[in-house]
């Protein structure tokens, strides 16, 4: 089930619109946690628990809709691997926002797109021609604007903030790729979504005494706060974006991806009445714009045709 250079239109246009259905959840959920925001959650204990929460929701909608849990033995090590890029995505991303802050962790967080095309010219899936170039300059500069990045005080943080942000958009980038090398592999969007949460599930429960859940007060604003998240700013948006990735490569949806901070920025505006300078408006702007340069190029865009037979 490889990613055709050129697919029907149904099939596409039904990927992009997965992967904007999951950028407007994760930045409508990121919105909607401020407003309902449960002080003083350790990173440890957010991801653990939403790791948690996800495993258990996707095994009840999975068994719910007769979808099968189980799969090939031979794809457990892959979806082993998966579970370790999940995990270290969301790991790297809480401590570059622990460390820096929220805006300059999700700048950093979105250079993937330029990773990807960098490892693609290196291992030879990708070519750089004019269209790729204006695509990553203009998500550089619409992703710059648009998180206030031309303010110094954004930049108040340490180098290991820094460092943890970028390593965040090495895994991002890691995730996406394999994730599309899965559904090549004859995986579908329910079982890489499942198996990887449920494996990180796993891995947190065992690290049990290394994490102080006793932190957090259990209150009904908590587990509603936990329950919102696990599921409409986890569970739905991961398995729009792995089904968008059946049609869309990764490093067109990386790109499409940058919505997510544009969705946040307008629902805050219209829920929590926070405003932006022009500038980041303009980033928005930009970024828009970006993306539906990227749908008018798709054919420059593509990687180079992969062999029909991949190995694993």
């Amino acid at each position: 089930m490889a990613i055709d250079a050129v697919k029907a239109p149904p099939a596409r246009l039904w990927g992009y619109g997965c992967i904007v259905a999951s950028a407007l959840l994760f930045g409508v959920a990121g919105t909607a946690a401020k407003m309902m925001f449960v002080a003083s959650m350790p990173p440890l204990v957010m991801i653990a628990v939403r790791a948690m929460v996800s495993a258990a929701v996707l095994a009840v909608i999975m068994l719910a809709l007769g979808r099968p849990i189980r799969v090939r033995r031979a794809d457990l090590p892959f979806l082993g691997e998966l579970a370790v890029w999940l995990t270290l995505v969301n790991l790297t991303f809480f401590y570059a926002i622990a460390l820096t802050n929220v805006a300059l962790a999700l700048m950093l967080e979105y250079t993937a797109p330029m990773l990807i095309v960098a490892a693609g010219l290196v291992l030879g899936t990708h070519r750089m021609n004019w269209a790729v170039a204006q695509i990553l300059a203009g998500n550089a500069a619409g992703c710059f604007l648009l998180v206030g990045a031309y303010d110094p005080a954004l930049w108040s943080g340490n180098a290991l903030g820094a460092a943890v942000g970028m390593l965040c958009a090495v895994c991002f980038a890691a995730y996406n790729v394999r994730c599309a090398h899965g559904h090549r592999r004859g995986l579908d969007s329910w079982s890489m979504t499942f198996w990887p949460f449920f494996l990180s599930a796993l891995f947190w429960l065992l690290a049990t005494p290394a994490i102080d859940y006793a932190a957090v007060e259990v209150t009904w604003e908590t587990v509603g706060f936990v329950l919102f998240i696990g599921v409409f700013g986890t569970v739905a948006p991961y398995w729009l974006y792995l089904e968008g990735l059946k049609t869309i490569e990764p490093f067109p949806a990386t790109v499409i991806g940058m919505l997510d901070p544009v969705f946040a920025g307008v629902t805050a505006f219209l829920l929590l009445g926070e405003t932006f300078e022009p500038p980041q408006l303009a980033g928005m702007v930009v970024v828009c714009a970006v993306i539906v340069f990227l749908k008018r190029n798709e054919s420059a865009v593509q990687a180079i045709p992969r062999p029909a037979a991949e190995p694993s």
